[in-house]
């Protein structure tokens, strides 16, 4: 009698292909981030590219961010509220005030040769106002928002290494976003609000890397400096109590002013001699301006000194403050930086916060070196994301809309008692 033969189930299923594996941790990737409104998406993506794309930045004598800007608060009109800011819509009258308020200065002063015009500084700042808290009331989808500038500084590293968008500084990653210590302070902050939209553990790795690479590849040592202490407050400030932040945040100052003023010229960067030479002159002309702006200040548009026929911005956003609006708009600025983002006087928070901490530490950082760090695009997406992770979801009807833009509940977060 003969054995039965074996029966064959099939043969066995090849390996998967490179291609394979990529597309599956592309999917696998796309699900840590979820589901993305595909408009607002754009419309940050167009913000951060606007400035940079030759040939396209201004449209006439506008700048085409300003009209994507103004694009994207129109768009967002047309969206419902997902969030409730309760107690944090007093901030609402409290910017109009401090708008009126540098607007009435601005219009009182006697402008100086090479002063910026102030009414369209002023009009800039209301937009990026409307946009806070359109992100902060959900109109605006944070999470997109986030993903779709994000996308565009992935993008403009390939573009910029393939010579498709500028350089203007020497090889140092600029392209889209066109000045260096720009790039740095955008990096850093988006590569950081970033791991709030993440989920895998392995996506936020590949986040913090892209972005640390990204931040150095700008050359700008305060970017440098201030993602790192941003990635410190992101990692450490959670099993902090509130004395142990204040603490951490002492120690981060501390060290960033040694690195700032001990090792700046070593390395990497031992060839900045020349630079920094002129930069101590535009800060030795800048404080001497400041000295001379008086309690209310000289109005929008006067941050800047002349040097050898040259005009130069401040590289301190806090004595940029003081010169346009005096101490009333510094404080105001720089609190409402302090108290919305990094909330020195909270206790234990939801996680999703402290990214919008890091996040602060960040702006707070590249402002005692860059000219303009408040009330710019990232400062105003940055501040709408911490509002909207302290706001709460609006009652049940607006739930199939929450779902549609948060299906897995991420970007839901309990409000800290």
């Amino acid at each position: 009698m003969t054995a039965p033969r074996p029966v064959r189930l099939g043969s066995p299923a090849p390996a998967p292909t490179i291609g394979a594996r990529a597309a599956a941790g592309a999917r696998r990737t796309a699900r840590s981030v979820g589901a993305i409104r595909i408009p607002d998406a754009v419309l940050f993506f167009a913000l951060t590219a606007a400035g940079g794309l030759p040939g396209y930045t201004s449209i006439g004598p506008i700048p085409t961010a300003h009209l994507v800007l103004a694009a994207l608060c129109a768009y967002a009109m047309m969206k419902r509220p997902l969030r409730r800011l309760d107690g944090l819509a007093m901030l609402i009258p409290l910017f109009i005030a401090v708008l009126f308020y540098v607007g009435v200065v601005s219009l009182f002063a006697v402008p100086t040769a090479f002063a910026a015009d102030w009414e369209t500084r002023l009009l800039r700042m209301a937009a990026v106002t409307v946009m806070v808290f359109f992100l902060a009331s959900g109109r605006l989808e944070a999470r997109s928002a986030i993903i779709g500038t994000f996308t565009a500084l992935v993008v403009n590293v390939p573009l910029f290494y393939a010579g498709l968008v500028q350089d203007a500084y020497g090889g140092v990653l600029t392209g889209l976003v066109g000045d260096k210590n720009v790039a740095g302070l955008t990096y850093s902050v988006v590569g950081l609000l970033m791991l709030w939209v993440t989920t895998r553990t392995s996506t936020r790795l590949l986040v913090v890397l892209f972005s640390a690479s990204a931040v150095w590849l700008t050359g700008s040592r305060t970017a440098i400096a201030a993602y790192l202490a941003g990635l410190t407050w992101y990692l450490l400030a959670p099993h902090l109590p509130m004395i142990g932040k204040w603490i951490l945040g002492v120690i981060t100052a501390v060290v960033v002013d040694v690195l700032a003023e001990d090792y700046s010229q070593i390395g990497e960067f031992s060839d900045r001699e020349g630079s920094d030479l002129l930069r101590a002159r535009i800060d030795d002309a800048s404080q001497l301006k400041v000295e001379e702006a008086g309690l209310l200040g000289k109005g929008l548009g006067e941050a800047y000194v002349v040097i050898e026929d040259g005009t130069w911005f401040f590289h301190n956003s806090y004595w940029s403050a003081l010169v346009e609006g005096g101490w009333p708009w510094t404080l105001f600025v720089v609190g409402v930086t302090v108290l919305v983002l990094v909330r020195p006087f909270s206790g234990a928070s939801p996680r999703e916060q402290y990214v919008a901490q890091a996040a602060g530490v960040v702006l707070l950082v590249c402002a005692t070196r860059l000219g303009e760090v408040f009330f710019t695009n990232v400062w105003g997406l940055a501040l709408g994301v911490g509002l909207y992770l302290l706001a709460r979801p609006r009652d049940a009807q607006a739930a199939p809309e929450r779902t549609a833009a948060d299906p897995d509940g991420s970007a839901t977060v309990p409000r800290e008692a």
